[in-house]
């Protein structure tokens, strides 16, 4: 129902993305705040939505939080350069700097009620990433643990498998939250 916003959003966040690379490496003169703006018009009207599936909501929420973490470097970014060419000379630096590899959380989860620990593991480590990178505020553990118990049993439905896997990990300062049907082997 939701798709082609939700397509619009993920394209407009990697040319936004361009578009303030472009912007910071002095090919341009002002930065695209009026795609900014778009893209936190959509972002706002799609949290109004009550009536998302949870696949579209899933994905919603994994754009918004790119968005969030693209935003909050575009604006320590874009402050840097204001406070003068000291300050400009540390970003190229801190850019071409290699991120530090996070790693990755991998955990199955077959009945999230009887599996309580699994996912508050799943939760602090989202909340851990979310805090150090993301700079956004976390949701509940109640709304996380309802949220794990209905992708586990949408999963299951159709797939037929017995367990979901659940990963967690930060790439390219993204945090990238997934859920699949594991394998029954």
């Amino acid at each position: 129902m939701y798709d082609d916003d939700l397509t619009n959003l993920d394209e407009w966040l990697r040319r936004l993305k361009v578009e303030y690379d472009i912007f910071f490496s002095g090919h341009r003169k002002k930065p695209p705040d009026d795609l900014r703006l778009r893209v936190e018009k959509l972002v706002k009207r799609l949290s109004e939505v009550q009536n998302m599936s949870y696949s579209e909501r899933f994905r919603y929420n994994t754009l918004v939080t790119r968005f969030y973490v693209f935003r909050d470097r575009w604006r320590r970014t874009l402050l840097s350069h204001e406070l003068g060419s000291e300050a400009r000379n540390e970003i190229p630096a801190a850019a071409e700097a290699p991120t530090p590899a996070t790693p990755r959380l991998r955990i199955s989860i077959a009945d999230p009620e009887a599996e309580d620990g699994k996912v508050r593991e799943l939760y602090d480590a989202l909340v851990s990433i979310r805090e150090k990178h993301a700079n956004a505020s976390a949701i509940s553990f109640q709304q996380f643990a309802s949220y794990i118990a209905r992708q586990t049993q949408s999963i299951r439905g159709k797939y037929g498998c017995s367990s979901v896997l659940f990963t967690i990990a930060l790439e390219e300062d993204a945090i990238r939250f997934t859920a699949t049907a594991e394998n029954d082997h």
